[in-house]
């Protein structure tokens, strides 16, 4: 990309041409914020050709993006090759000036399933790839540590795990999260910490893991997010978002759907009711209920104050 291939037009001197729309393969480098946008620094990917050429990429076009493909924009994830459709309009003085208008889909997430190959093949390197499948499905379901999406719409799983909160079934550790807000990964990051310090000081028997209807979803692809997840000692289970993660294949249990956790998770119950002999206890609860109550003891007479010892 060089000036030489800007778009040349008839317009009046002094007086920018005309928009026009260009596609172009280009290496993103150096990302960086302005304003609620992204600044992209663009490099030829063929070696034989030179230049760089400066694009912005709007706040509106991002939020457009993330919502047709399910992932969140952040500067990080969007190193490397990609095929981008421009708007250069040449100025005055013969500088152009270039705005995003659209990234070519596949070539946009294929950078994205090559960083997350690297991931899990470090992950598999260190065996850590397998540590929560080989964790046992818990015996008894007392304390549930929920992830939940900070959104403040209403979600079937968190409704329902509330819901058997409120009856007395669990004990129900809420960790509300904004998934759609920059710095996600260090507060899931702190949410797992917290889990740990739970399980180590008090109980734990599941993480749950619920990222909600919205789009961002890659730092549930974040190397060091999912190691501190594959060594926790307690089963985590989550709910397979929009766009693959890590954490999908990663994870103890991974369902689709709010219900399929739901019975994951009562079937825990159910096989708890079954070791405790509901027939026995329910048989102490009637003996116990049957034993006649004390009658009241006869006031013994106060002792005056003395001496311990004469």
């Amino acid at each position: 990309m060089t000036d030489h291939d800007a778009p040349t037009g008839a317009n009046e001197p002094g007086r920018p041409h005309e928009p026009t729309g260009l596609q172009v393969r280009a290496r993103v480098e150096r990302p960086r914020r302005r304003t609620d946008g992204l600044v992209l620094e663009l490099q030829p990917v063929d070696p034989d050709r030179t230049g760089r050429l400066h694009a912005f990429l709007s706040g509106d076009l991002i939020r457009q993006i993330q919502d047709a493909t399910g992932i969140l924009l952040d500067p990080s994830a969007i190193f490397g090759e990609h095929e981008l459709n421009l708007t250069v309009t040449v100025e005055a003085l013969g500088n152009l000036t270039a705005e995003v208008a659209g990234f070519v889909r596949d070539a946009f997430l294929t950078g994205w399933a090559e960083q997350d190959a690297a991931v899990r093949d470090g992950l598999e390197a260190d065996y850590l790839w397998v540590r929560q499948h080989d964790l046992p499905i818990p015996r008894r379901l007392r304390r549930v540590f929920l992830i939940e999406p900070d959104d403040g719409a209403p979600h079937p799983l968190v409704d329902a795990l509330a819901h058997w909160w409120d009856q007395g079934a669990i004990e129900l550790i809420r960790h509300p999260i904004a998934f759609e807000q920059l710095g996600s990964v260090a507060a899931l990051r702190h949410a797992f910490d917290s889990a740990i310090d739970q399980y180590e000081w008090g109980s734990l028997d599941v993480v749950v893991v619920d990222p909600g209807s919205g789009f961002a979803f890659r730092e549930l692809s974040e190397d060091g997010l999912m190691r501190q997840v594959a060594v926790l000692p307690v089963p985590v289970i989550t709910r397979r978002a929009s766009s693959p993660t890590l954490l999908d294949g990663l994870a103890h249990q991974c369902f689709d759907q709010p219900d399929e956790i739901l019975a994951f998770l009562a079937g825990i119950l159910r096989q708890e009711l079954r070791l405790a002999d509901r027939a026995r206890l329910d048989a102490i609860a009637e003996l116990i209920e049957a034993i006649p109550k004390p009658k009241r003891k006869a006031k013994t007479p106060r002792s005056k104050k003395g001496p311990l010892f004469d």
